[in-house]
């Protein structure tokens, strides 16, 4: 089995290892605002464009958060 490279850096990584609880918090609600816009990725997804499909999934997952009060990134 291959692993690939993680994009988190040493220091997330610790932050994730030291709050487990506080991640899964976080893991989950950012899931329930992914609910409310993913009907709108699946064309990007269908047809595999992925640097599309990853610059809306973050623009529509900020707007997302600014509605429900949440900054955080």
């Amino acid at each position: 089995m291959i692993m690939k490279q993680s994009k988190l850096n040493p220091e997330d990584l610790q932050w994730i290892k030291d709050h487990p609880k506080e991640f899964t918090q976080e893991l989950i609600k950012t899931s329930e605002l992914v609910k409310n816009f993913s009907h709108l990725l699946e064309p990007y997804r269908e047809k595999g464009q992925r640097e599309e499909y990853s610059k809306q999934f973050k623009e529509l997952l900020k707007i997302e958060r600014e509605k429900h009060g949440r900054t955080n990134h």
